[in-house]
């Protein structure tokens, strides 16, 4: 029997009436999941995988069907990564990810926006829920 290979989840804010808040989120969000799968790990970026899809399919920026799609594939993850942009407090869909991977006592790693660049490398001042086996 293989072993599981663990899914790190990529959450970040991205709904923003500025369309250049928008595109920096989402540039934000490949730039993260890119070091982290260099570095060897799993990832999930739900900004990554949708946006360019939502842009291409002409699917609408509906927050019930992105959540519907992304809780789903957040469910088979290991962990949670958090990119502490500012506006991660407000987003309704962070939020929203955060208490479901708390329900399913999936481990969440918080960092704030300035350590994104250093990642895999998680900093002493992250904050943890949950125990990491990712960033251990």
């Amino acid at each position: 029997m293989q072993a599981e290979i663990p899914i790190l989840y990529i959450a970040c804010p991205y709904a923003h009436s500025d369309p250049a808040t928008q595109k920096h989120r989402f540039e934000t969000a490949c730039r993260a999941a890119s070091l982290l799968m260099k570095s060897g790990i799993v990832v999930f970026s739900p900004l990554s995988h949708s946006v360019p899809i939502a842009e291409i399919g002409g699917i609408p920026e509906d927050h019930d069907f992105w959540m519907l799609q992304d809780k789903s594939i957040l469910r088979h993850c290991s962990e949670m990564l958090i990119l502490g942009l500012p506006g991660w407090q407000q987003s309704h869909g962070v939020i929203d990810e955060m208490f479901t991977a708390l329900a399913m006592r999936i481990p969440i790693t918080l960092i704030e926006e300035a350590d994104i660049d250093n990642l895999p490398t998680i900093p002493q001042t992250a904050k943890h829920f949950l125990q990491s086996k990712i960033f251990s």
